[in-house]
This record gives structure tokens, sequence and C-alpha cells, in this order.
């Protein structure tokens, strides 16, 4: 078997973000700045660090331009995408799920940034211009080209996910102190979960505004199939509010602190499992350094917790709400567990889908498939597979 392909994103790259985003943690937290002040240092410590490091590895390359006048048309189709993207979310969005309108004025300052990348004096990058040629040829009932069509595709993904992302990463960071002071026996583990998910959102933040050709990041290619986007989009608002909140409702009246108070210690090891869970997911958000996003291909990641398997983040998330939700038990008996089970069954099953349609979209990379076959041989569900059929071999022997 050959070796593991190389990651699209150095190792150096992820280990300077996740050191700017400790310092940027520390420095907020001695100078005493703001929620606010602080989200935006945990923001620049992390991403100005790996900006750097990807710049030095793809700087030499000249960024292409796009015609002012096709650019122009895209600047508009991009701002509608934003504001039609945060009025939904608002919206629809459900209690703290949507862009709060105090980081409006920030989703709108990050749409004129990522807009307008210059790529030489007075220039607009072609990402936006092929957004727009995209457009006027849908006006015109022709079919765009496929580089026009993954440009209007990839700033779709921007409007919908870059605001929750601001929003998500801001209401984190912003929770720590209020988590200090949720549970007098826990609080070590609420600011810790709080601590783990604000990096998450922020790592992912500066993945949707970090698609510049000068660091590598660009779209190579965006799914075109609507099970891909709609298995993505109903993970989050406003469609998780109708189908996750409403339908697949898996959550009891009895949580993981409640069920597990009656032993200190197996409290405190429940709360460990589900941190060490959180870390994997977050670890592997961080493993893609400023190239974060959903429904594009911007590089095979292969090192982090990549390197064992092809979805830990999805893995790790879904075995951690069954320790947090424990949907297993209910005072209601058996048959509302049952009922609450099948519901977190059901998006575990979502979030398979997902997977599938993300290897199907990548599968289109040779690189991918030479990943995918090295894990086949080498990941940990393989390695696993080995060792039990040796110690099953060394038992009948």
């Amino acid at each position: 078997m050959k070796s593991l392909p190389k990651s699209a994103v150095s190792t150096t790259t992820c280990s300077l973000g996740a050191l700017g985003a400790l310092i940027g943690f520390l420095l907020a937290w001695f100078l005493g700045l703001s929620a606010f002040q602080g989200w935006l240092m945990l923001l620049l410590a992390s991403a100005v660090p790996m900006w750097i490091s990807e710049w030095r590895r793809h700087g030499a390359k000249s960024l292409s331009v796009g015609n002012r006048e096709h650019a122009l048309v895209g600047v508009l189709v991009i701002s509608l995408l934003f504001l039609g993207a945060m009025h939904l979310q608002i919206s629809f969005g459900g209690k703290g799920a949507g862009v709060s309108f105090f980081l409006l004025p920030v989703s709108l300052a990050c749409i004129a940034m990522t807009s307008f990348a210059v790529a030489a004096p007075g220039a607009l990058s072609n990402s936006v211009a092929a957004a727009g040629r995209a457009m006027i040829s849908l006006l015109q009932a022709r079919r765009p080209p496929l580089q026009d069509l993954t440009g209007l595709l990839g700033w779709l993904v921007k409007a919908l996910f870059l605001p929750l992302m601001l929003a998500w990463s801001f209401d984190w960071l912003s929770s720590v102190v209020s988590a200090w002071e949720r549970d007098p026996k826990l609080h070590w583990f609420f600011v810790i979960i709080a601590l783990l998910y604000a990096v998450d959102t922020a790592f992912a933040t500066i993945g949707y505004l970090s698609t510049s050709e000068r660091i590598g990041g660009q779209i190579r290619s965006t799914d075109r199939t609507w099970i891909g986007w709609l298995s993505a989009l109903v993970c989050y608002p406003p469609l998780s509010v109708l189908v996750l909140d409403t339908w697949l409702i898996y959550r009891g009246a009895e949580s993981w602190v409640e069920w597990s108070s009656g032993s200190p210690l197996f409290s405190f090891l429940w709360g460990v499992g589900i941190i060490s869970l959180t870390t994997v997911y977050v670890w592997a958000t961080v493993a893609f350094g400023p190239r974060f996003s959903n429904l594009t291909h911007r590089g095979i990641i292969t090192s982090g917790p990549y390197r064992w398997g092809k979805h830990p983040a999805y893995l790790a998330k879904n075995l951690s709400w069954w320790m947090i939700s424990v949907p297993f038990v209910s005072e209601g008996g058996l048959i509302e567990a049952g009922a609450h089970c099948f519901a977190l069954l059901g998006i575990n099953a979502i979030y398979w889908v997902r997977a599938l349609t993300e290897e199907r979209h990548l599968r289109c990379d040779p690189t991918y498939v030479a990943y995918a076959q090295w894990v086949s041989v080498n990941g940990a569900f393989a390695r696993i597979g080995k060792f039990a059929a040796r110690l099953a071999m060394a038992t009948r022997t």
C-alpha cells in the first residue's frame, strides 16, 4: 500500500493556529477584554499565523483577475445572497440560532472584505467575477460554465454559513463566564466545552473567510447534488429548527448531569468522556487550518484525526450527543426512551448521508481516492478489525 498522501494544509499551519488561539485566550483574560474584544482577539490570533504560513507556501502564485463589469454584478449578487441568508436565519432560526443584529455590521464588513479581494491594484478577484458571469448566464436561460457555477455556489455556501459561524463563535466565547457559574460541581466541564466550541467555530469562521488563491484556499469544486446540500443544510438554522428541534426531538427531561449526579466519580468520568469526544471533533476542525468549509472541495486533509478515519468529526460529534442527552433514560419509561433513541438515530443517519455525499464529491480528486484506500488498510477501524481477527484466531488455537 502506498504511503499516506500529504495533507493539503501543513501541520505547522494548524499548530500555529492552535497556538494563536491559546495566546488569544490568555491575552483576552490577562488584559480583561470585553467579550467582543476577546472574540476579535481570538479570530486574529488564530487567523494571522495561519495566513502567513500558507502564504509562504502558496504566495508565489499569481491571482487571476476577472472582468470588472462581471465583478460588479458579482458583488451585487453576493451582497444579496448574504443579506437574504441572514434574513432567513434571523427570522426563522429560532432563539440563539440566527445572526444577532449586533453582529450584522461585522457580517457586512466580511462581505466587503471577501468580495473585494485585491489581485492587482484596482482589480477584483476572479471568484467574484465568476459569480457575476454565472448569474448573467442564468438570467439569460443559459447553462453557466462549470467554473462560473462553482464560483456562484461557493459564494452561496459562504453566505449561508459565514454569518452563522460569526455569531456562534461570539456566543461560545461570551458564554465562558456564564459556563463557570452554571454548576459549582461541574463548572470545569462547561468552561472546557465552551472554550472548545469557541475554537471550533472560530476556525470555521476563518475557513469561510480564507478562500484566497494567495494561500491556496480557493474552492476547487462545489457539491452540485440536491441530497448533498439538503443533508448539510438540515443540520443548520433555519432548517434544523424544523427538523432537528421539532421532528427529531431526542432530549429528555433529564440530561447526563442529573442522571449521573448520584456518583461524583461516575459523573466526572462521564464528563471526561464527553470532553474527549468534543476534543476530537474540534481537532478535526483545526486540522483544516484556514480551509474549513461545508459543501466544497478546497484540498484533501489527511493529518490530525483524519489520519485514522475519513469522518472523525461526525463520529465524535454524534457519539458525544448520545453521552450528553442520554436518550435511553427517560422519566416516561421505555416507550419514551425508545422514541428519543429513534430520533437520535435519525440524526445520526443524516450525518451518515452527509458523509456519503462528501465522499462522492471528493472522489473526483485522485488524492482523495488514494487517501481513502490508505485509510481502508491503515485507519483505526481497519486496525481494530485486524486485531480482532488475530484475537479470534488465537482463541481458536
